[in-house]
C-alpha cells in the first residue's frame, strides 16, 4: 500500500510539472505624465512621485515625447540614458524588447514553459532601455512586449489602448 502511494505522489509531481507553472497575471491602467511607472514586481502602476519613493521596484516608465513630426509613446527603463527618465526615477534597469506577438500568441501563453517555448529564442542582446509603443499618440503600433527585470525573470506585456489618455497594460510575468 505504501509503495502505491509513493508511486501516486510521484505521478502527481510529474503531472503537475508537465503542465508547468501558471505564469502570474495582472492589469493595470497607466497614463504617461501620471500613473506612468509600472512595478511588475508589486503588480502596479505609481505616479512618478509615489515610484521615486520605491524606484527599486520600478521596472518600466511609460513616456510621451515629442519629436519634430509627431508625439510618440515608448516605454523606458529608469538607467537614464537617453534623458527621458526623470531624475528621481532613475535607478533599475530592467530590459524590453518589443514583440510581433498577435493577441492570439499573447492569449496562449500561459505557463512558464509557454513563456519559455516562445521566447528562449531571444539573447540578452535583442533588449534595450526602451522600446517603441506608438509613433503617434493616438494608434498603437506595437502592442507586446517582452521584459527582463532586474532579478532576470522574463515577462510579457500587452499594451491596448483605454479610454482619454490612459493605456491598458496586461502582464503575465514568470512565477
Amino acid at each position: 500500500m505504501r509503495n502505491r502511494l509513493t508511486v501516486f505522489l510521484c505521478m502527481l509531481i510529474l503531472a503537475s510539472n508537465a503542465l508547468g507553472q501558471q505564469l502570474s497575471v495582472f492589469n493595470t491602467v497607466m497614463q504617461p505624465g501620471s500613473t506612468s511607472c509600472l512595478s511588475i514586481a508589486n503588480k502596479q502602476s505609481y505616479t512618478e512621485n509615489a515610484a521615486a519613493e520605491i524606484k527599486s521596484t520600478i521596472d518600466l516608465v511609460l513616456v510621451l515625447t515629442k519629436d519634430a513630426v509627431s508625439p510618440k509613446l515608448e516605454w523606458y527603463n529608469l538607467s537614464g540614458k537617453d534623458g527621458k527618465v526623470p531624475e528621481k526615477l532613475i535607478g533599475t534597469s530592467a530590459k524590453i524588447n518589443a514583440l510581433s506577438f498577435d493577441r492570439e500568441q499573447f492569449d496562449k501563453c500561459k505557463t512558464a514553459e509557454d513563456l519559455k517555448r516562445m521566447t528562449g529564442h531571444i539573447t540578452p542582446a535583442s533588449f534595450s532601455h526602451f522600446a517603441v509603443v506608438s509613433h503617434t499618440k493616438n494608434e498603437i503600433n506595437y502592442h507586446c512586449f517582452l521584459v527582463e527585470t532586474i532579478n532576470g525573470k522574463r515577462a510579457l506585456l500587452w499594451i491596448s489602448k483605454g479610454t482619454n489618455d490612459d493605456y491598458k497594460i496586461e502582464v503575465k510575468q514568470q512565477p
